[in-house]
């Protein structure tokens, strides 16, 4: 079974923003996914957000309002 990302990387990027806390052994696959369904939601209301003003592409306005 091929990995989708390098778990190294991943703990690397989290302790380098929070170095106090220790991650458990499956930590980093959990922060992983919260992160791909984060991206999903966000993608899914950007293009709502096009949707409402009847454009085709989702462009850097809707991901800024779909944030807020």
């Amino acid at each position: 079974m091929t990995r989708i990302y390098p778990r190294s990387t991943l703990k690397k990027i989290f302790h380098a923003h929070e170095p106090t806390y220790k991650l458990s052994k499956n930590a980093d696959i959990k922060i992983y996914v919260l992160y791909l369904l984060f991206l999903q939601r966000l993608s899914n209301e950007a293009s709502r957000q096009a949707q409402l003003t009847h454009d085709s592409i989702i462009q850097s306005r809707h991901v800024s309002r779909a944030l807020k």
